[in-house]
């Protein structure tokens, strides 16, 4: 070994030392930002109870998240802890209603359309973007099912 590969050798630590003090300071961190905001009915009055499930779709690997909705309608989103952000990107949403779920689908009496309740018919799509996001979810009723 010469002394020319010794040096090397030697400054490979420090450089490696940089980098990792790079990537903490870059923010690479949690990399998840604050997603909140209401859900009304057609008519303007909140929904009082549900589960909102937000489900990436594009800008990154799949990641759900999910939040409750309060008796106010407001809801805020998490990953993995409450209030801890979600990751930007594209997601769908669904709701689930908290309640009748040992109801077959058919006979279930929602305050909105059963279409919100599956990631493929809820039509629901928000981006959550660096920074905060706020999002103004407006449901409409269910709809008659003709037999």
């Amino acid at each position: 070994m010469s002394l020319f590969d010794r040096s090397r050798r030697g400054d490979a630590v420090p450089y490696a030392a940089v980098a990792v003090i790079a990537l903490a300071l870059s923010g690479c961190g949690s990399g998840k930002y604050p997603v909140h905001g209401t859900v009304t009915l057609e008519d303007g009055t909140p929904l009082t109870k549900g589960l909102l499930v937000f489900e990436r779709v594009d800008g990154g690997p799949p990641i759900t998240a999910r939040g409750n909705v309060g008796p106010d309608g407001q809801f805020t989103i998490s990953t993995e802890k409450p209030g801890d952000g979600v990751p930007p990107g594209r997601y769908k949403v669904l709701i689930n209603p908290m309640d009748a779920s040992d109801v077959p689908d058919e006979l279930k009496t929602l305050p909105f359309d059963i279409k919100y309740t599956k990631f493929d018919t809820s039509g629901l799509e928000y981006t959550v973007q660096s920074g905060p996001n706020d999002f103004e979810i407006k449901l409409e009723k269910q709809k008659k099912r003709h037999h």
